[in-house]
């Protein structure tokens, strides 16, 4: 079993040293860092990822905060599930949790508790969204494209003489969608010319 410290400074606090003699005073094996500003989100993974990919079932994450390990709530209840699933255990000093004891193992339950309501918390606010938006007419997905685009579209392009980046831009339409039209069955292409 090993006993793995993780450190993350914040944009209102940059001092790690605390954290890490905390964790040292604890007795870590290894003390890993991270700081706020290597976190954005392009760089992936973290140190974090990074470490817990590598620990073994019966190893513990040890943490100064529970705040550390995660920006929402919703980032730290997905750290408590992989957690949980690969039999690792967590100790955070400041919440005084430790999982390995039969309370603290508690805490991994009720995390996986709040990770399911707050999926349905975003599915029901999502589900709301939608409705509110057809009651003031607004309905969703790509806007639909007028037949006299769908003509031009394709007569720019099987006239040959311009670009496809050039009928894009042109037509007010992705890429994507030129494509799209350039490529639709006669069958369908008549439906939409019919409207």
């Amino acid at each position: 079993m090993s006993k793995i410290g993780y450190v993350r400074t914040t944009i209102t606090d940059h001092d790690y040293q605390t954290q890490h003699d905390l964790l040292q005073d604890f007795g870590c094996d290894q003390i890993f860092f991270d700081t706020y500003e290597a976190l954005s989100p392009e760089l992936s993974p973290t140190e974090l990822d990074t470490v817990v990919a590598q620990m073994r079932s019966g190893d513990v994450l040890i943490t100064a905060d529970l705040s550390r390990l995660g920006r929402s709530t919703r980032q730290l209840t997905e750290l408590m599930s992989l957690l949980q699933k690969r039999n690792i255990h967590l100790v955070s000093l400041a919440e005084n949790i430790n999982t390995r004891e039969p309370m603290g193992a508690i805490y991994f339950n009720l995390m996986e508790g709040l990770a399911e309501m707050e999926s349905v918390l975003i599915k029901e606010r999502t589900l709301v969204g939608l409705n509110n938006a057809r009651k003031k007419g607004k309905i969703g997905g790509r806007p639909k494209i007028d037949p006299k685009t769908v003509k031009k579209i394709r007569q720019l392009y099987f006239d040959k003489k311009e670009t496809i980046q050039f009928i894009s831009t042109k037509c007010g339409v992705s890429v994507g969608t030129c494509y799209k039209y350039i490529n639709l069955p006669e069958e369908e292409l008549g439906k939409i010319l019919s409207k």
